[in-house]
């Protein structure tokens, strides 16, 4: 068994952050099969708690459907919840779209604190906004293709989690820049090397 790590994942729309993420899993769950992985996935925390139809539910679901940000206590609260649900303090934990504004990543920083953690990293993939917007582009995702709607998603990492990024620094948290252009593989070998897992 080897150390449990506890890694965030920050990039821009298109830099292929939860593909890197999966193969992250996939080589913890080959190379230590006894330890379990955390993999808190915003997105899908989100998905799942608007399928819940409370009211709360449903104005979380409006926001989004709009285009809005949810209230960062939100994440906030999805992240304490599936902590405290499906942790015990012994897996690995990928932190993926959990730390998208300060306030939210001083909350990761508090949990994973109180286990005990403290070789906390962060992977943030770098790439170029023209990079990016060409990526995107190929996916043809509706809400991806417009120029407006790629500019917002920019201005806003820029605006909130350049910042939450910054929030983790201060914290003591060891922030690794990675080349975000490369072929996938490359990428995923140098977050190998930058974890210390290879």
């Amino acid at each position: 068994m080897m150390k449990p790590i506890t890694v965030a994942f920050f990039g821009i729309s298109g830099s292929g952050k939860g593909t890197q993420c999966e193969l992250l899993e996939k080589y913890l769950q080959e190379h230590d099969p006894k330890s379990g992985i955390l993999r808190p996935e915003m997105g899908n925390l989100l998905r799942a708690f608007m399928q819940t139809g409370t009211t709360f539910a449903k104005n979380v679901e409006e926001i989004l459907t709009t285009g809005g940000l949810v209230p960062s206590f939100m994440p906030i609260y999805l992240l304490t919840k599936v902590v405290n649900e499906s942790f015990d303090g012994t897996q690995h934990v990928i932190l993926d779209g959990t730390c998208r504004r300060p306030d939210q990543s001083r909350a990761a920083n508090d949990i994973m604190r109180m286990f005990g953690r403290d070789d906390l990293r962060a992977i943030v993939l770098t790439l170029s906004k023209d990079a990016a917007r060409t990526r995107l582009k190929a996916r043809g995702r509706f809400d991806d293709v417009t120029e407006d709607a790629l500019n917002k998603r920019f201005a806003w990492y820029q605006d909130q989690v350049v910042p939450s990024i910054e929030a983790l620094r201060e914290l003591g948290w060891k922030i690794l820049e990675i080349d975000g252009e490369p072929d996938i593989e490359t990428i995923h070998k140098n977050i190998l090397t930058a974890l210390d897992l290879e």
